[in-house]
């Protein structure tokens, strides 16, 4: 009985031996992971094609058009910037027991240039972790159509 005691003390201090040493690789990974794997990389994948213009995804919900450089670096360039925005009727103009018809049911978007609010920005700069996807657009979609068109929607 004795000697059943001292084995038991024995193998438990081997037990939590090898749990410390679990946890502390899975501390180590954690970490490892948060400083340099978390970090978007767009420079194996090729996602950026220069000759086009590309839609740049945030993470607040918010899609800039234009032309993306230095991808590899914390702060991602974009210039010639375009963004979206929702027109808006200042007010309803549908009457008591008038039906809205189809046209007037879809919303309307028109694309904005970047430099045109009251700052005047010339340039943009993303922070790389603000991203979540980039897409090289086609040429002959709407919103390069409407960039090489002046802008004009």
């Amino acid at each position: 009985m004795a000697e059943e005691a001292i084995i038991r003390k024995s193998g438990g201090g081997m037990g939590k031996t090898i749990l410390m040493l679990v946890i502390a690789a899975v501390i180590i990974g954690a970490g490892y992971y948060f400083f340099f794997g978390g970090k978007k990389d767009f420079s194996g994948s090729r996602v950026v094609d220069s000759s086009k213009y590309q839609a740049v995804f945030l993470t607040n919900g918010q899609v800039y058009f234009g032309k993306v450089s230095n991808e590899n670096s914390d702060y991602v360039s974009v210039s010639d910037v375009y963004y979206m925005v929702l027109k808006k009727p200042l007010q309803n103009q549908q009457r008591d027991g008038e039906e809205q018809n189809q046209d007037q049911a879809k919303p309307e978007y028109t694309l904005v240039k970047l430099g045109k609010e009251m700052h005047g920005p010339t340039s943009m700069s993303v922070n790389r972790d603000q991203i979540l996807f980039v897409e090289n657009l086609a040429d002959d979609s709407k919103v390069v159509s409407t960039i090489k068109g002046g802008g004009k929607q």
